[in-house]
């Protein structure tokens, strides 16, 4: 990382110029960098699985599921969600936050605070429509609360549990069907 820090903190510029760090994930939070280590393999197969659901679901609409692209929000936020449903084609290594359909975060031990009260008051709050999160720490396999924007706070519509065929509206008029135990087992 080559940027010096800044009396008045890190710029979303800053932020779009890093060169990529192996192993970890930075974000920028509130003019800060904050670093936390790739995914382990189980969260990034979860990731990877709903990215390509989500994607066939969007993908006549116009729109790209899309996993680890950056998220600009206002002045002094770059998030790196899990998976990101964007409303346009995404060529960069960041997309604004008004292009954002849907965002989900896998949680992870190092990112449950962020995951579970932080990003979604800060994404509600610039109107990114729908939220999900996934808990991926049940013996069946993960659990996915779904979240849509109501009045500027998220409002959980359905909660997708192991071992049942659950339908949650992704955005406007599509909808996905899936078992999240499908999620993480392995294909052999």
């Amino acid at each position: 990382m080559t940027t010096a820090r800044r009396l008045d903190g890190y710029t979303l510029d800053d932020w779009e110029s890093l060169d990529p760090q192996e192993g970890r994930r930075i974000e920028l939070v509130d003019g800060r960098f904050v670093v936390t280590p790739t995914p382990a393999f189980k969260h990034q197969r979860v990731g990877d699985r709903l990215a390509r659901i989500l994607d066939d679901a969007v993908f006549a609409e116009g729109m790209e599921a899309v996993t680890a692209v950056g998220v600009r929000v206002g002045k002094a936020f770059g998030y790196i969600p899990d998976v990101v449903v964007v409303t346009e084609r995404v060529e960069t290594v960041s997309v604004d936050v008004a292009n954002v359909a849907l965002v989900v975060e896998i949680v992870s031990p190092s990112t449950k605070k962020s995951d579970r009260l932080e990003k979604p008051a800060a994404l509600a709050a610039a109107g990114v429509p729908a939220y999900w999160r996934v808990e991926i720490e049940g013996e069946d396999g993960p659990t996915v609360y779904c979240y849509r924007l109501d009045n500027g706070v998220y409002a959980e519509i359905a909660t997708l549990t192991p071992g049942s065929r659950g339908s949650v509206v992704v955005t406007g008029t599509v909808a996905v069907t899936f078992d999240p135990a499908d999620l993480h087992r392995t294909r052999r």
